[in-house]
């Protein structure tokens, strides 16, 4: 420890190596948050994205190509074979919300609160003559918890030449289902109050399945896959069954495909602070060459030498993998706090943006960066090699 105390002395003496070393341990350290950020938008993206759409659609799906349907036991038998943990008729319609000299178009759905919460976790609080609706929902049309909204209905199920129904309902909760269009489009009635509404007495358009426990959200899509073929085959061709995803299956796919093409860009950024790290190396031999082969003359080897070079990377390394968790910190709370950084709901689908890392992330982006920095050191380590010390010391003696 004493050796590498004295070659880290030689190393910073001067004021220009401290501060080139510190330049080196920022770019490196920035190069690595700009990949843990990259990674922790496209992973946050997806997992919010996708728990979004099971707060609103559960796990299965099922319609039917004729519109509303009776669920009758049999269909009861049939999906308790895939052991739901929930299952919510819903009836399904459209219709425009108006408030405040303000309309706007949305989808509404009557549930039942109490299978309904079960089956997306999404609480209702659904009551006869309430209404609930989603955050985005309130702010357009300027309303608040108390107060009372408007929504026309067009034709009922079977009275196509009456005219449009105009109820007012009064505003018992407000949802957020962290996805923008939802939560500015979707409203919840009470599903007795919508069915007499319509005059289609017990009949739905809509079954939600859940199949997953929601405590453990996206654990396992490849089971909802199963069960979804499986109900597929048992429904007749009248059914539709679809995953909670099917909607945005394109734009998960699109997150997927641009994560590992941006993640192979994004090493350039790494290079360049590789070169940064090479760039100070060199400078060292150069600028303390003749301090390091008198230290050599006297006594010190070359593999403490090469130690405290692999030593230095690996500190250079560490310092810069927690210097970039802290800018990854930093970034998240910016993405929820700064205004500028607010993403456009109505562009990107989502209401907010948060990063997301697990230890896969972090350990495929510290474990690449711990490659670069070593494959570096052996600049270092080659060029003391390859130099005699007789021709270290004639340097030093003829400058």
């Amino acid at each position: 420890m004493n050796s590498y105390s004295s070659i880290l002395k030689i190393v910073l003496h001067g004021r220009s190596a401290g501060k080139i070393l510190l330049a080196t341990i920022f770019s490196f350290t920035f190069s690595i948050s700009v990949i843990l950020c990259t990674f922790g938008l496209m992973d946050g993206f997806d997992h919010q994205l996708k728990s979004g759409l099971r707060h609103s659609s559960g796990d299965i799906l099922v319609t039917n190509r004729k519109g509303f349907f009776s669920f009758t036991p049999e269909l009861s038998e049939l999906f308790s074979k895939i052991s739901p943990i929930a299952v919510s008729p819903i009836v399904q319609t459209e219709a425009f919300a108006m408030a405040n000299e303000l309309s706007k178009g949305v989808l509404v759905r009557g549930v039942e609160a109490d299978k309904f919460m079960l089956a997306t976790g999404l609480k209702t609080e659904v009551s006869p003559g309430g209404i609930v609706i989603g955050a985005e929902l309130s702010k357009a049309l300027k309303v608040s918890l108390g107060d009372s909204i408007a929504l026309t209905f067009g034709v009922g199920n079977e009275a196509s030449e009456s005219l449009p129904l105009i109820q007012t309902f009064k505003i018992t909760s407000i949802v957020n289902h962290g996805i923008y269009q939802k939560d500015l489009r979707f409203v919840y009635l009470d599903r007795e109050d919508l069915s007499r509404f319509l005059g289609i007495k017990n009949k739905v358009n809509l079954i939600i399945l859940t199949k997953e426990s929601l405590k453990k959200p996206l654990a396992s899509l490849s089971s909802i896959e199963v069960a979804q073929h499986r109900i597929g085959q048992e429904l007749t061709s009248d059914f539709i069954v679809r995953p909670f995803w099917h909607e945005y299956d394109f734009l998960i796919q699109a997150v997927k495909v641009e994560k590992l093409s941006i993640s192979l860009i994004l090493q350039l950024i790494v290079l360049v602070a590789i070169f940064n790290i090479i760039s100070f190396v060199i400078y060292i031999m150069e600028r303390k060459s003749q301090e390091f082969f008198f230290l050599r003359a006297v006594g010190l080897s070359l593999s403490a030498l090469n130690r405290f070079w692999f030593i230095s990377v690996l500190l250079i390394w560490s310092v810069s993998c927690v210097g970039a968790y802290l800018a990854t910190i930093l970034f998240n709370w910016c993405l929820e706090n700064v205004s500028f950084l607010q993403i456009p709901g109505e562009i990107y689908v989502l209401s907010a943006l948060r990063l997301r890392l697990d230890l896969t992330s972090y350990f495929t982006v510290y474990g690449l960066s711990l490659l670069w920095i070593l494959l570096s050191s052996f600049i270092g380590y080659l060029r003391l090699k390859k130099k005699p010390i007789i021709l270290g010391l004639r340097q030093e003696f003829s400058s």
